[in-house]
């Protein structure tokens, strides 16, 4: 996805996500105290979610959020079918624990840039990316002058659906 972040970097400025931390999204749950997290940790350990494989190749943009970012193309949701369930999965473990979405719908993507500038997203090209995701993590995100400073708290193991 390198070329996709700097890609969009040369289009738009902003702050380019750095490679080694790409990650998408299954549910975003903001901020947290000790017992929360450390109960959330310990649910997870019994969860298991949907994997499969997605093709990355439609770039979009959050503009309210400045944020540039690559995801599946919208037209193909019956081969995503297993993320999507992921994510409806996670929320129903998640909801008895006080937890809810914050967005009305889950568009699943990969964040290239933060305070992105504008331009035309027509402009952003790039290779398709074909991913299949190798595992699921709840992750504490700390902010730092530099960006977000990740820490993995636990791991969701992966079911793979057959194709």
């Amino acid at each position: 996805m390198a070329p996709w972040v700097q890609s969009a970097h040369a289009l738009y400025g902003g702050r380019m996500m750095r490679t080694d931390t790409l990650h998408m999204t299954l549910a975003f749950l903001g901020q947290a105290d000790e017992a929360a997290t450390q109960h959330l940790v310990a649910a997870c350990q019994e969860w298991t979610l949907p994997s499969g494989s997605m093709v990355l190749r439609e770039p979009g943009r959050f503009l309210n959020a400045k944020v540039v970012w690559l995801g599946p193309a919208a037209a193909e949701p019956a081969s995503l079918e297993w993320l999507y369930r992921a994510n409806e999965q996670l929320w129903a473990q998640l909801a008895p624990l006080g937890w809810s979405p914050r967005e009305t719908a889950f568009r699943p993507h990969v964040s290239l840039l933060r305070n992105a500038g504008p331009g035309p997203l027509e402009a952003l090209q790039g290779p398709t990316v074909h991913w299949t995701p190798k595992r699921c993590v709840l992750v504490g995100s700390r902010p730092t002058q530099a960006g977000s400073r990740y820490t993995v708290l636990a791991e969701i193991p992966l079911a793979n659906e057959p194709h």
